[in-house]
């Protein structure tokens, strides 16, 4: 494998990356080894990720002769502001120079690198007469994905020797978010008629923040002060890099790398099923069982998940009960809908309600009870379920990135439905304080409150010293993985 440490001209070291820009430049240049084509580089504000996307591009171009490549910004202010501005200093004219007039940098080597703007279909026609050996994009969430995307099609290469490649820059929020999200970070949800040779194995993410920039934080100490000025739900797109933040998000607190244990932290079922335990079940052509504790400082974990799509009812019960029976959890309370006690809503062909059947299966399901207890006792149930699980999911971060405040709910990664559906919960068009009606897509959600409002109105349980220390190691090394990533992560080219 290949390691670039930097760029030397005459023995003079020009650009010399840092570590975070450093996996950006190894991934793509041993991308014959790794399989890798398409690149995401950046998550956070200040992270110097337009910088290392340009000088990505000289590191090409000076080491291919006769290559060509396109830089593209969404608008020419920008193009000017961060890339073309800088271009007089980043090398000398003997070795490369800028023409106004075509917005070309052509380099001693015949190499040439095209800077281009647009956020329309209009803007990009320009160029998809062309092939380039790379196209680079900056701050890609900011352009319709499908005219970038477009873009990369023109990828051809020029010689033998060079492997085409795709690399972007981007912060999360703005037009593309969504798709960028899934097409570079969680890598599933793509449309196979718009992708339909989309490979994953192909695609990298390398996440970077403001902490990650060194020479800025030393060189500006106020850039950090600044950040953590913005708004809580700024900070967590510009500070953090949170690619589950978007506008209209009800959950804006959820924050994968806070709130998500890893299986190697997880407790054993003996051991959860010793606190408080409770579940809870949503029925209907989508059925979901969320499976919870409450531990011996009052948080709550949601350590399991069972869900079905349009199964019949007799499979629906088999399922379940086959799922709590090999992990020695069928003696767990489920908090059910309380349409399980209506005979026929879901299931037309049974004489009698739902909840008989998974009773006589050996489950222990009880009606919810949908008073709103001690979160409220007069705004509602659903609008004190919304309060409460906000409440758990709140934290907050210090000065070096670790938690000052940590969240009260975690959830294992095992719970993935969960995972996927809380940070897609919309805010209610006609109450802010509800969540969007967005079909079966609550399902995953409604059972956890379900079994979540049970533990949250009880006390936590008695200390037992043996397994408080368990939890409390456990936790530590939950949060101390966000510190980590903030300050000093470390990557093998793929998402951390």
């Amino acid at each position: 494998m290949e390691i670039f440490d930097g760029i030397r001209l005459n023995g003079k070291l020009v650009y010399e990356p840092q570590p975070k820009q450093k996996v950006f430049h190894n991934s793509i240049l041993n991308r014959g080894e790794n399989g890798l084509r398409d690149f995401l580089y950046g998550g956070s504000a200040k992270s110097a990720k337009s910088h290392a996307l340009r000088w990505e591009a000289h590191r090409n171009c000076l080491q291919y002769s006769g290559i060509r490549g396109l830089l593209i910004r969404s608008s020419f202010p920008e193009l000017e502001r961060t890339h073309i501005a800088r271009l007089s200093t980043d090398l000398p004219e003997s070795v490369a120079r800028y023409n106004s007039q075509t917005h070309t940098y052509k380099y001693n080597n015949s190499s040439v690198l095209e800077l281009g703007y647009g956020d329309r279909k209009s803007d990009f026609d320009q160029y998809l007469s062309a092939e380039y050996d790379f196209i680079l994009i900056d701050e890609l969430t900011t352009i319709p994905f499908n005219f970038s995307y477009l873009l990369r099609s023109r990828l051809a290469s020029s010689r033998k020797d060079f492997i085409t490649f795709w690399a972007c820059a981007t912060n999360p929020g703005s037009v593309a978010h969504a798709d960028v999200k899934k097409y570079f970070i969680t890598k599933s949800g793509l449309s196979s008629e718009d992708f339909p040779e989309y490979n994953p194995k192909e695609v990298c993410f390398i996440p970077a923040t403001v902490y990650d920039n060194k020479i800025l934080l030393e060189r500006d100490p106020s850039v950090l002060t600044k950040l953590k000025q913005m708004s809580k739900r700024d900070q967590q797109k510009f500070l953090f890099g949170n690619w589950d933040i978007f506008e209209g998000q009800f959950f804006d607190e959820f924050f994968y790398d806070v709130h998500v244990v890893k299986p190697d932290r997880y407790l054993s079922y003996e051991d959860l099923l010793k606190f408080q335990c409770c579940a809870g079940m949503d029925y209907g052509n989508y059925t979901a069982v969320e499976y919870q504790s409450m531990d011996y400082n009052g948080n709550v974990i949601v350590w399991d998940e069972w869900s079905d799509i349009r199964s019949v009812r007799t499979k629906k019960v088999k399922s379940l009960k086959k799922f709590a029976v090999e992990r020695g959890i069928q003696k767990v309370r489920i908090e059910a809908d309380t349409n399980m006690w209506v005979p026929d809503q879901f299931d037309a062909s049974y004489k009698n309600d739902p909840a008989t059947d998974f009773i006589k299966a050996g489950l222990q399901l009880v009606k919810v009870s949908k008073s709103a207890g001690k979160a409220s006792s007069h705004r509602g149930y659903r609008i004190a379920c919304n309060d409460a699980i906000r409440d758990y999911l709140h934290w907050e971060a210090g000065e070096e990135g670790e938690l000052a405040v940590r969240p009260k709910l975690i959830i294992y990664e095992r719970c993935s439905k969960l995972i996927e559906t809380l940070p897609q919960l919309r805010v209610a068009e006609n109450n802010i304080e509800d969540i969007a009606d967005d079909g079966d897509l609550d399902t995953w959600y409604d059972a956890l409150k379900m079994g979540f409002m049970v533990l949250y109105q009880k006390k936590a349980p008695k200390e037992e010293t043996k397994y408080k220390s368990e939890l409390e190691k456990i936790q530590a090394t939950i949060f101390d993985k966000i510190k980590k990533r903030f300050k000093n992560p470390k990557t093998n080219g793929q998402a951390i």
